[in-house]
């Protein structure tokens, strides 16, 4: 059925169709803004209530009524043109503003929070370096990567990772981790599908067709759910690390060996200069020696002049195994107003005549190695302040400079005096001598250790023979007439005298006449006391001299053997070749 048109129910519907506009103009998140040509609002939505800060009604006013609505104004009144766009800042809040023309000279005003959108655009554009910055480290890594997701499937490798296995990418995209077991590309099932089982980390051998093996870790990523996200995993050739291992190993071997050489070339050395013995007391000094070299603790060395304490300090230094040098220092030796530009050098300009670039001093000089100070005590006490701040606090400054010097030194003090008594004198400082006294040794001098006294002169006859190419031997009667001197110079004083004794006799014998009484021992005594014989003893004849000299050898090498491993080590303690010993050994029936 038609009916006639019914002007109520139209009203009715024109009320409808108000309301539907309304609620369509609030629901939606744009502020909407209608503005006539005389610059009255005919129409406004609650969002641009909200972003205006208006809370009374506005259709019918003037747009100039809106509080500090300057911006919005200039907007409108700049005649802008279809779907023209601008920002504005309105009540602290950044709007983008939108125009639409609209008929009868009416414009339609949308506007924009332009705060959230610029915040997603920023965190957009701040994921996107991120990510571009992941990629980077992905592709650039040496290890190869694969990303999986929970299930298994491919979704990014490195180029690393094809090299290491030797696959392409076409095994890998587009593919579940299963395939490439399924497919014979692995041997066994993946450490990234065990990994994923298991949800735990995961490492393992993968084994690959190409023949390669690779060592292979998988790391599970979760959810907030606990459920996979993703799987990293990481893969390194061990090929690689095999042959990087063996090099190591070799590099080690190599090293150690040349450190074996260098060592035993030194000891060579040292035992050429006067460390030799047969004294258990000096035993126990080096067997201590040895065990604190390789600390850092300070040692200080005393005894009297001659008996060898730069030549424990250098076995010191060789068995600690810095790489530094060794490098003495006589405190006595250097003039008072220097040493402590020679300790510390100086920067240019420091004190008048220094030189003009500078001077790196003994501090420096004796980085990473042993810093010996020989006579220590004769270290000025202005300088010995000092010195002790430098000990304790490993660091220095150069003279005329500002900048501290970090200092990687081992100390080795020396003193033929008791520094205790000096401290007690007030000629050494006290925090010093502490401060030094960490390790204190103190070597014996050679009239308490007699048993050295024959190695040492067979040491330095052959030494001076084969120097001056001579073949000379000693009397046993002055052996033992050296046996009983004391020995007040020590070695050194020993030393000497072969020397002189090797180039001043005539003969090849070295005998109690050629000596004469430099011992303070009587030749006339020591011949009475050998071929007098006592009363009511029958008088025995005398041996050659060459049945001496060979009981005397044959006694020697019967004692070495009973003490050393082999012939090397008998040549090296006797200071004769190991063929040599071999022949001598020989010659007595001492072979075995």
């Amino acid at each position: 059925m038609i009916y006639p048109p019914d002007s109520s129910r139209g009203s009715d519907r024109t009320l409808k169709s108000e309301e539907i506009a309304d609620l369509v103009l609030n629901s939606i998140n744009y502020g909407i803004l209608a503005v006539d040509r005389k610059g009255m609002i005919s129409a406004c939505n609650a969002v641009a209530r909200k972003f205006l800060d208006i809370d009374g009604q506005l259709i019918g006013n003037p747009v100039a009524s809106v509080p500090q609505a300057s911006e919005l104004l200039d907007f409108i009144h700049s005649n802008p043109q279809h779907h023209h766009e601008r920002r504005i800042t309105f009540q602290g809040r950044t709007l983008c503003v939108h125009s639409i023309s609209g008929s009868d000279d009416e414009t339609v005003i949308l506007l924009r929070d332009a705060t959230v959108s610029d915040k997603i655009r920023a965190e957009l554009k701040s994921c996107k370096k991120l990510n571009k910055e992941l990629e980077g480290i992905i592709a650039s890594s040496h290890d190869g990567i694969l990303i999986t997701d929970g299930e298994g499937n491919v979704l990014k490798i490195n180029d690393a990772l094809l090299r290491i296995t030797e696959l392409t990418r076409e095994h890998f995209l587009g593919h579940k981790m299963e395939s490439l077991h399924e497919n014979g590309h692995f041997h066994a099932e993946s450490i990234e599908s065990r990994a994923r089982k298991e949800q735990k980390t995961v490492t393992g051998i993968q084994k690959i067709r190409t023949g390669k093996e690779v060592m292979v870790t998988s790391t599970p990523m979760f959810d907030d759910q606990g459920n996979i996200l993703r799987m990293v995993t990481n893969a390194r050739d061990m090929s690689e690390i095999i042959n990087l291992q063996e090099q190591l190993a070799q590099s080690r071997e190599v090293s150690s060996r040349l450190q074996t050489e260098f060592n035993r070339m030194l000891e060579d050395d040292l035992r050429a200069n006067e460390m030799i013995t047969e004294s258990p007391t000096m035993y126990r000094i080096i067997e201590m020696s040895r065990r604190i070299a390789g600390s850092e603790v300070t040692v200080l060395i005393q005894g009297e002049s001659g008996v060898g304490k730069e030549v424990l300090a250098k076995l010191i230094h060789v068995w600690s195994k810095r790489r530094g040098a060794f490098i003495k220092v006589n405190c006595g030796a250097i003039p008072q107003h220097l040493l402590e530009s020679e300790l510390f050098g100086y920067n240019r300009g420091a004190f008048t005549g220094a030189n003009r670039e500078g001077k790196p001093g003994i501090f420096e000089l004796a980085a990473e190695g042993t810093l010996f100070l020989d006579e220590i005590e004769d270290l000025p006490l202005d300088l010995q302040v000092k010195f002790l701040q430098v000990v304790q606090d490993r660091a220095f400054i150069r003279l005329g400079g500002t900048r501290v010097i970090k200092l990687d030194v081992r100390f080795i003090a020396a003193s033929n005096r008791e520094l205790n008594k000096l401290v007690a004198e007030r000629k050494f400082r006290e925090d010093l001598f502490y401060r030094l006294n960490v390790v204190p040794i103190t070597i014996p001098p050679l009239r308490q250790r007699k048993e050295d006294v024959p190695l040492l002169v067979n040491h330095f006859l052959n030494r001076y023979n084969a120097k001056y190419g001579v073949e000379k031997t000693m009397a046993p009667a002055l052996l033992s007439n050296f046996m009983n001197y004391p020995w007040p110079g020590n070695i050194r004083e020993l030393k000497n005298m072969i020397e002189r004794l090797v180039i001043t006799c005539s003969g090849n014998i070295i005998d109690v006449e050629a000596m004469g009484t430099k011992l303070n021992i009587s030749s006339r005594n020591l011949t009475d006391q050998t071929v007098a014989p006592e009363a009511g003893h029958k008088e025995e004849p005398l041996s050659t001299l060459k049945e001496v000299v060979e009981e005397a050898e044959k006694n020697i090498l019967s004692g070495a053997l009973k003490k050393y491993r082999n012939s090397r080590q008998i040549g090296r303690v006797l200071g004769i070749s190991h063929t040599a010993v071999l022949k001598k050994l020989k010659k007595y029936h001492l072979a075995g």
